[in-house]
């Protein structure tokens, strides 16, 4: 019997051992579980830290394993080079997550949904007192995300521009504000030249309606898009601070609207702005306004007054855009045209008129390419006889 326990020995300790070290092994792993969100916490806010300029700050970072993601809560980005104290960038929560129905097609890509994401702008009577930030701190945090973002969104977010120092003071607002940018890196291996969708709603000074939708390729160094835009609704007196501030101006009454189609490929661009204000009136005499001023609005009255459509109290005009994207061409001559055509012949109206698209440019770089190939032709000829 003694002999047999003497033999089970051996086999016991080894199991005891076995247990220790497993359970030490659980042990450093929950460890390190519970420190990793401190370690990466302290390393995305360093990472950022060192773009000259901006100073970052982040309430908490929790890790999901089962779902694969990573959200940033309370994140902040400050600018340090003025004395503006409203940070630059704001956002309550960002989720970083695996887009699994991307795994389906294939493909291992992330996803990241930003709620109520607030962007901060201010203008002021000295470079201290403005913010206009940039895109330099995004670096640090697009490296820190280990796989490609294939979708983002934006979900309840604003932005804010505003001159405190301005007479009277100045605030605009972009709110409930929603984006949707999907398959960025062509997971999903569509076929087409613009295989991202964007779709951006929002509201534009409290009443007025904001909507952007069109493709995208980004996967191009310089990308390709088809883009239409409308805004609609904006009651122009919800401008008054701002006309007032910075033209000298305001407005009585009147309603704003715009509708645009931008479309590039391969650095060319073609596309129209088509601004339309409707029942505006400028002037609004007041005993405590001075003369100088009261001329002035009653000239932007009377030129809004000449170029407008009578019968649909509408001003507008279409102001086509080609080129090329580093120095694209403005046709003033027809956008004056379009002024007296908007007021004698026909009003235009606040919406896309889809006369725009990637094939248009196609065929005028198409066409540019066989005249150069032709020119060539006669270019090397006289050439060699030279």
């Amino acid at each position: 019997m003694s002999r047999i326990k003497n033999l089970l020995l051996p086999t016991n300790r080894k199991r005891r051992t076995l247990r220790i070290v497993l359970y030490s092994i659980i042990l450093i792993l929950v460890a390190f579980r519970i420190y990793l969100p401190f370690l990466l916490k302290d390393k995305l806010v360093a990472a950022v830290n060192e773009v000259e300029g901006y100073e970052c700050t982040l309430g908490d970072l929790d890790l999901s394993i089962i779902r694969g993601a990573m959200v940033l809560q309370e994140f902040e980005i400050k600018v340090t080079e003025n004395s503006v104290t409203k940070p630059f960038v704001y956002c309550k929560n960002a989720d970083i997550s695996i887009e699994w129905n991307a795994i389906f097609h294939g493909s291992i890509v992330s996803e990241v949904i930003l709620e109520q994401l607030e962007l901060y702008f201010a203008d002021g009577k000295s470079e201290d007192e403005e913010q206009t930030g940039g895109t330099s701190w995004v670096e640090p945090i697009i490296d820190f995300i280990p796989l490609k973002i294939n979708r983002f969104v934006i979900n309840n977010g604003q932005i804010e521009f505003e001159n405190m120092v301005a007479e009277p003071p100045v605030n605009l607002k972009l709110t409930e504000l929603q984006l949707k940018v999907e398959n960025l890196t062509n997971s999903t291996d569509l076929e087409e030249k613009l295989p991202s969708s964007l779709e951006l709603t929002s509201k534009v000074l409290n009443k007025g309606n904001l909507h952007v939708n069109g493709g995208l390729n980004i996967l191009k160094d310089l990308p390709d898009m088809d883009l239409n835009l409308d805004v609609k609704d904006v009651d122009l007196t919800e401008l008054n601070e701002f006309t007032q501030a910075y033209a000298n101006f305001d407005f009585e009454k009147g309603n704003f609207g715009l509708a645009t189609e931008f479309a590039m490929l391969n650095g060319e661009v073609k596309g129209y702005v088509k601004p339309i204000l409707q029942d505006v009136k400028v002037l609004n005499i007041k005993e405590d306004v001075p003369v100088l001023n009261t001329f002035w609005q009653a000239v932007v009255g009377l030129v809004f007054n000449i170029t407008k459509n009578i019968p649909k109290d509408k001003t507008g005009t279409k102001i086509p855009i080609s080129g090329n994207i580093d120095n694209p061409d403005v046709e003033l001559g027809t956008t004056i045209v379009n002024i007296f055509r908007n007021a004698f012949v026909e009003a235009y109206k606040v919406k896309v008129d889809n006369t725009i698209s990637l094939k248009d440019i196609a065929n005028e770089q198409d066409e540019k390419t066989f005249w150069e190939k032709f020119k060539g032709l006669f270019t090397n000829d006289n050439d060699e006889e030279q």
